[in-house]
């Protein structure tokens, strides 16, 4: 995607509400960019724990990929709640309009939804109310945005290899407990040939333990092609027996023959990678190198 300076880009909610004045700074930084934000017409609606209504949430993202105007949308925030939307959308509509979705955490749902049903390519680890939460973006985050809107394919080699193979596949997934509530709907995508992306936040270790099953058990899950394990940040042991985070992981990963790598910079922390969901990568370990192929 490369986007051009004047261009108009649409601010959503479809998960949490807000406070008007977090997403200030980030307003500031895409105009300091030189584009133009225009936030959802619902945006600050209050509903529960969420950002309004779903019909209006969903309401608002129908409207910004009709919108011809609008070259790209972000989600404003994560929490919960865009799983609601997913059945509200004009799929149609979206694949005929293809627009790049930014979001992170609760966004996975979204953004998978619109890869499975659309075809529609989003890019996971961005939101500028939690990247800006503490004054200023990271460096590492900014670069790679602005690499992303620029048209400039992600590469990283910031990573600790489990299994050491080379492959090459669609990334899919995000944060894993979104990722596994996708389950039994129509809008889980499709495992095989994928590289699957996960991290999550404030789970438990049996509990991660336990969800990373559940996507063993999923079908195409034997044909996927790699795994990516980001960051999991605050997820603790519920009881001492339970394992570590990084013993879970690394005894998943001895029950797999794909390339997999861990401590990738992606999930609820502050220096991250942006990356293609619904896009072709190449984990390219031989050469100590994950990036996204040119199509």
């Amino acid at each position: 995607m490369i986007l051009e300076k004047g261009d108009q880009i649409a601010f959503i909610a479809p998960s949490g509400w807000f406070e008007q004045n977090d997403l200030r700074q980030g307003l500031a930084w895409f105009e300091n960019q030189g584009f133009k934000p225009v936030i959802s017409e619902n945006a600050y609606d209050r509903c529960f724990y969420e950002a309004g209504s779903s019909e209006n949430r969903a309401k608002d993202i129908n409207q910004a990929f009709l919108n011809p105007d609008i070259k790209a949308i972000f989600c404003i925030r994560g929490g919960a709640g865009a799983l609601k939307v997913l059945d509200k959308l004009d799929y149609d509509v979206i694949r005929q309009n293809p627009k790049p979705v930014f979001g992170l955490s609760d966004s996975t749902a979204l953004q998978n939804a619109l890869y499975t049903k659309a075809n529609n390519v989003s890019y996971t680890g961005f939101l500028p109310i939690y990247d800006f939460k503490s004054g200023a973006i990271s460096p590492l985050t900014e670069k790679s945005l602005l690499n992303t809107l620029h048209g400039v394919p992600f590469s990283s080699n910031q990573f600790d290899i489990i299994n050491h193979k080379d492959s090459e596949g669609i990334l899919i997934g995000g944060c894993l407990s979104v990722f596994m509530s996708l389950c039994g709907t129509p809008y889980f995508p499709d495992l095989e040939d994928k590289i699957v992306l996960i991290e999550d936040v404030g789970e438990k270790t049996y509990h991660i333990d336990l969800m990373l099953q559940q996507l063993k058990l999923q079908k195409g899950f034997n044909k996927i092609k790699g795994l990516i394990f980001g960051s999991f940040e605050k997820c603790e042991t519920a009881d001492e027996c339970d394992g570590s985070v990084d013993e879970i992981i690394c005894r998943f990963s001895k029950s797999v023959d794909v390339p997999v790598v861990y401590n990738f910079p992606y999930g609820h922390i502050k220096d991250k990678v942006i990356l293609p969901i619904g896009k072709k990568i190449k984990m390219d370990l031989s050469s100590l190198c994950i990036r996204e192929l040119d199509e």
